[in-house]
């Protein structure tokens, strides 16, 4: 296969400089716009321009995010913004928002697009799904084994990108609506204030303790020891997590991984990589399959350093590594900096292993495992590596023409064309003519990002030139090989028209009043008030919740209703089951359509049965369906949108409204009860404590998080209180919507009745405790 891309982020201009420096084929950054990093420094445009221009200068390619959700009010900042890193010659966009995709294909049809892992695309039929769309590359969720990643990238010969180190979110990407839901700061949005990073308490169906730690935060992957195995999976760009990382961390991560990957394997690798960053050691990720507790930092989400000794009770340090004055270091939560060193009463810079030292007694550390939480050797050795921002350099290969009574010249050949620089007429010799090795040196000497590394004489007679001259013909010709490399990227762009057109759907076919119901009693109840149409998830884990064979009776039973199949937003290694499912449903008529979020299902039911997108597809846009064509009969709104947003939609009557329910805060591969109390590790099975009782997440406010899950073991991070806004149904109406649903999970018979009710006779039902959603505050 082609040379494998190593892909670095860059939050800064120091971190991008980093990257180049130290070996990456390609960086990522964003602006100061619609960027899933809006803490990080970014890029000005101006800023933007020039990061473009030096690293095309080097033959890195830039791709600039644009991976939030896009409001109707933003959609033509955001494609102007296109337009511009289009012009100045943005390799490709990584994106999120469905709408935005549409517009930029309508728009700027040849700017190659990149699928943000915000996308969730973790399966075959999703990652071809958008590779029809016009979608380039797909950026694999992160919870994707290496035999799932050679299925999609060699088997379907879809260009995919995968993470090879740095954190994981413990949700799949872009389907987290937790800082977004309980703090208004969206994930989507990128403010994520990360609420998984916090202590959570695991409690039981008894209100009992069953763990306390950081049960959500997981350790940051690394795949140094698997590189190998990585590239025989068939993925084009391997990519580097960090843009809210330093720009030693950037240098550090790439220097390394760009070692392994020219067969330049070191030990010190791993260890460096834990120093400049780590939560309680790294995990390889799902890439060998499911983990449990093993990937997880349940005791630190913070920079955890790299243990090397052990502070004794007198307070001297015996010593496993090396230790040197100006590290940090830390015992538990309490750490400094090493400022004076004692061996014996002797002062000393640095001590090794074995050693045993103290350190000044005016700041002594209490008894325990010592860590080096910062080297700074190391991070004044990767400082210095882009200190200079062309101390990395290119060779050139040259060849010249230098005879008495003719222009010197020299020329290289560089994509097909020749590039040539002169000087004036090269004088006879009369004393020292200037030899080869004289005018070699000089050519040698650079400033910018290349050098001639070989000078090949096409002619050569004694002859002289002042050095004078030779440097600035040399100069000349690095001038026009690096403006040309700059210039070749930059585009031109025809008036654009700046519209978004909404999506129209002549005859919507989404139900007026949907029910969402989980369990058989929740069925019950919402037949006994009177719903016509009612969507269930079937693969609920426990004996409460409806299964397939249960929906077959129920729809055999009630011939009236019209039954939906509500099918999970992430599908793996059950695809084939669910999709037959599904079609064996809607071919005997049980079913009307399926309710899901699933691309690749989208995909595949085209023809079979009706689809309507559910809320996990971040409909954000009046844009957003545009995409779909004719494969959905419509979609859920966003739950992120706020009443005056709502207002903004255009196509209204292919959009139905949650009114009433707990959302999905969290949709995970991993699941904290399998992990605390299941016993689940990589190499041990969980011993299913879900299916014997149920438990929650305490967070410190004192909010309990139901954990729901399935029959696939992936859990669901329920909201403590369900959103309710059943009393706006009027004004909902009024701003043009005329399809609503409410989402029942946790409901017993009698309020599942109370409330499917008041929903089906367009009443408010006042709950005990509950939230508005968004639908007043919104996001930023």
């Amino acid at each position: 296969m082609d040379k494998i891309e190593l892909l670095a982020p860059s939050g800064s201009i120091e971190a991008m400089v980093a990257a180049v420096q130290n070996g990456a084929d390609a960086v990522y950054l964003g602006g100061t716009r619609f960027s899933a990093r809006a803490y990080a420094s970014n890029f000005t445009d101006e800023e933007l321009e020039k990061a473009v221009d030096y690293c095309h200068g080097y033959g890195v390619r830039v791709y600039i995010t644009i991976n939030t959700l896009i409001k109707d009010s933003e959609m033509d900042e955001a494609l102007s913004y296109a337009e511009f890193l289009y012009r100045i010659g943005v390799d490709a966009l990584i994106v999120q928002d469905l709408g935005l995709v549409s517009n930029l294909r309508r728009f700027l049809p040849d700017f190659e697009l990149h699928a943000s892992t915000q996308l969730s695309v973790h399966n075959g039929e999703g990652a071809l799904w958008f590779t029809e769309k016009g979608i380039k590359r797909i950026v694999l969720a992160r919870e994707l084994s290496l035999e799932e990643i050679r299925h999609i990238s060699m088997d379907l010969g879809v260009e995919t990108e995968v993470f090879i180190h740095g954190a994981l979110c413990i949700s799949y990407s872009g389907q987290c609506l937790m800082s977004s839901i309980l703090g208004g700061r969206s994930g989507n949005r990128g403010r994520c204030a990360q609420p998984c990073r916090l202590p959570y308490d695991l409690m039981d169906s008894e209100g009992k303790k069953a763990a306390s730690a950081y049960l959500m935060s997981p350790k940051d992957i690394t795949a140094i020891d698997m590189i190998g195995d990585i590239r025989a999976a068939g993925t084009s760009s391997l990519k580097i997590e960090g843009r809210m990382k330093k720009p030693e961390y950037v240098a550090e991560t790439v220097r390394a991984f760009r070692e392994e990957l020219d067969g330049k394997s070191d030990p010190k690798h791993r260890e460096e990589l834990l120093q400049v960053f780590n939560r309680e050691g790294f995990s390889d990720g799902w890439f060998k399959g499911r983990h449990g507790r093993d990937m997880m930092a349940f005791k630190n989400p913070k920079n955890a350093g790299l243990e090397i000794g052990t502070v004794l009770p007198d307070g001297t340090i015996k010593l496993r590594k090396p230790l040197s004055k100006g590290d940090g270091v830390r015992v538990g939560d309490e750490g400094q900096t090493v400022s004076r060193m004692y061996s014996g009463r002797e002062t000393v810079e640095s001590a090794g292993k074995g050693d045993t030292i103290k350190l000044d007694s005016s700041r002594r550390l209490p008894s325990g495992t010592l860590y080096k939480t910062l080297d700074k050797g190391l991070m004044d050795e990767l400082s210095k590596s882009y200190e200079n921002r062309y101390g990395r350099k290119l060779p050139v290969t040259a060849r010249l023409k230098f005879a008495p009574g003719r222009e010197a010249e020299i020329s290289t050949e560089f994509d097909g064309r020749i590039f040539k620089a002169s000087s004036r007429t090269v004088e006879t010799a009369m004393k020292a003519p200037l030899s080869l090795d004289r005018i070699t040196e000089a050519m040698k000497k650079t400033e910018g990002p290349y050098f001639i590394s070989e000078l090949v004489p096409d002619v050569f007679e004694d002859g002289f030139l002042p050095v004078s001259e030779l440097n600035a013909m040399r100069r000349d010709l690095l001038e026009q090989l690096l403006a040309y490399r700059v210039s070749a990227a930059k585009r031109s762009v025809h008036e654009r028209k700046v519209s978004g057109a909404a999506r129209r759907v002549s005859h919507p076919s989404i139900p007026s009043k949907l029910v969402v119901a989980a369990t058989i009693k929740q069925v019950k109840a919402a037949l006994d008030a009177g719903a016509l149409d009612i969507a269930v998830y079937p693969w609920y884990r426990g004996i409460q919740y409806v299964d397939l064979k249960s929906l077959e009776g129920l729809a055999g039973a009630n011939p009236d209703v019209r039954f939906y199949l509500r099918a999970s937003s992430i599908l793996k290694g059950e695809f084939d089951m669910v999709l037959a499912s599904a079609r064996r449903l809607a071919e005997s008529g049980s079913i009307k359509g399926v309710l899901t979020s699933n691309m690749g299902l989208v995909r595949a039911l085209k023809g079979i049965c009706p689809v309507i997108g559910d809320y996990k597809l971040n409909l954000f846009n009046s844009s957003s369906l545009d995409i779909f064509g004719d494969e959905l009969s419509g979609g859920t709104v966003s739950e992120e949108l706020n009443r005056s947003e709502l207002k903004e939609l255009k196509g209204k009557d292919a959009l139905m409204c949650i009114l009433y329910g707990r959302q999905e805060l969290m949709h995970s591969e991993y699941c904290p009860v399998g992990a605390a109390v299941g016993g689940m590790t990589r190499e041990k099975a969980c011993n299913q404590a879900c299916m014997r009782e149920s438990y929650s997440l305490r967070d410190r406010m004192g909010e309990e998080f139901r954990v729901m899950t399935d029959w696939f073991c992936r859990s669901f991070i329920m909201n403590s209180k369900p959103k309710n806004i059943l009393d706006s149904v009027s004004d909902l109406k009024f701003l043009g919507f005329s399809s609503f649903r409410i989402d029942l999970t946790l409901e017993s018979h009698h309020e599942a009745f109370e409330l499917v009710s008041a929903f089906l006779a367009e009443r408010a039902f006042s709950t005990s405790d509950f939230n508005r959603g968004h639908y007043k505050r919104g996001v930023e």
